[in-house]
């Protein structure tokens, strides 16, 4: 058959070069000289134009599936992440299947250096991004193959706050308690540059907070089971994910940063409680990537029109009864925050004057 309709094209290709398709009238125009084009080549050509018409009505997510990465397995990161995927495919013309897929390691390097460098720019892989990494590429981490100003950001599903807490056995319920302790509290973390670690870190520094930092926690879990069993005493962390074991009265809340979050406004803010200049232009550079919040990326280069498609999505789910259930059954915050915004939150993140960034070198560093 093939060889057959080969030599049909191949039979009247004088004059089917002459054959016009008007899109007006969806019909074909036969010049006097090809009166002669067979019946036969009359159906291919109206059989392949109206085959290559559905094709290119079908939306381009139909059947396909869309893979979220992301840099952690747990956490209220992971927690969105799946919320998200579970109810936008519904949102997205073709209805893609979505699936969230870890790819751990580096504190979130690993899955944003291969979504930027790796995926193919075809708005099929998403980043569920950690905003953290900003601060790596501000502070030049060797492993940074990436420039977050540069990503296709599609939005974020809120901010996320940060809140130090402390062990609820103890008798400290404030952080001007905590100051006046005649031992050093131990701070449980995951390793430099995770809030765990920065949170802490920088009130120990600037405000005088008696901690001292006991890194290599693999996540989170780890550090509260740690708390249980009196091995640290203080814990930071984001609100989503503090504040299920402050109600069970595990730990008991300190410090928050200029992020707020619902239970916990009446904190003091990290920034308030140093008198340093230094030290609190450092925790409003690390409260930026908090503003940014839960943040989905496409890789640089992604057609612009799938860009398009992802952004009304991820606007439209959030008006879902669905999601907004799961996220409260979750204890998550929430709120859409446009691709615009978040890029343009970036943007700002990333214009550090000189003698701030030479400052963010100096103490802020990304494990």
């Amino acid at each position: 058959m093939a060889t057959t309709f080969a030599g049909l094209f191949m039979f009247h290709s004088s004059e089917s070069r002459r054959i016009k398709w008007s899109r007006r009238t969806r019909s074909f125009s036969f010049p006097n000289g090809c009166r002669q084009v067979s019946s036969i080549l009359r159906v291919i050509i109206i059989t392949l134009t109206l085959f290559s018409d559905a094709w290119s009505d079908e939306p381009f997510y139909q059947g396909k599936r869309i893979t979220i990465m992301i840099g952690t397995a747990s956490g209220g990161t992971m927690v969105a992440a799946r919320i998200i995927g579970q109810h936008m495919g519904k949102y997205i013309p073709g209805n893609p299947s979505i699936v969230v897929h870890p790819m751990t390691g580096g504190a979130h390097l690993v899955a944003t250096n291969h979504v930027f460098n790796i995926a193919k720019p075809d708005g099929l892989t998403l980043l569920a991004a950690n905003p953290n990494v900003a601060i790596a590429q501000l502070v030049k981490e060797e492993a940074v193959r990436f420039d977050v100003t540069k990503f296709a950001w599609i939005g974020s599903s809120g901010s996320d706050g940060v809140v130090l807490t402390i062990r609820s056995d103890l008798p400290y319920k404030t952080f001007e308690q905590a100051q006046r302790t005649e031992r050093e509290l131990l701070v449980g973390t995951t390793g430099v540059g995770s809030n765990a670690h920065d949170f802490p870190a920088l009130l120990k520094e600037f405000a005088g907070a008696k901690f001292k930092l006991v890194s290599g926690y693999p996540s989170n879990p780890d550090i509260i089971l740690a708390i249980e069993r009196k091995e640290v005493d203080v814990w930071t962390a984001f609100a989503a994910s503090v504040r299920p074991v402050v109600q069970q009265g595990t730990v008991y809340p300190l410090v928050r940063s200029r992020v707020s979050s619902p239970g916990f406004e009446q904190l003091p803010v990290d920034e308030t409680l140093t008198t340093s200049p230094v030290g609190k232009a450092l925790m409003a550079v690390k409260a930026a990537p908090l503003a940014i919040g839960r943040a989905l990326a496409a890789p640089p280069g992604t057609p612009l029109e799938r860009v398009s498609i992802l952004r009304k999505a991820l606007a439209a789910v959030f008006h879902d009864a669905d999601l907004q259930t799961d996220f409260r059954k979750s204890q998550t915050d929430f709120s859409h925050i446009a691709g615009d915004e978040t890029l343009r939150l970036f943007m700002a993140l990333m214009r550090q004057p000189p003698e701030m960034q030479q400052q963010i070198v100096k103490y802020l560093k990304f494990g």
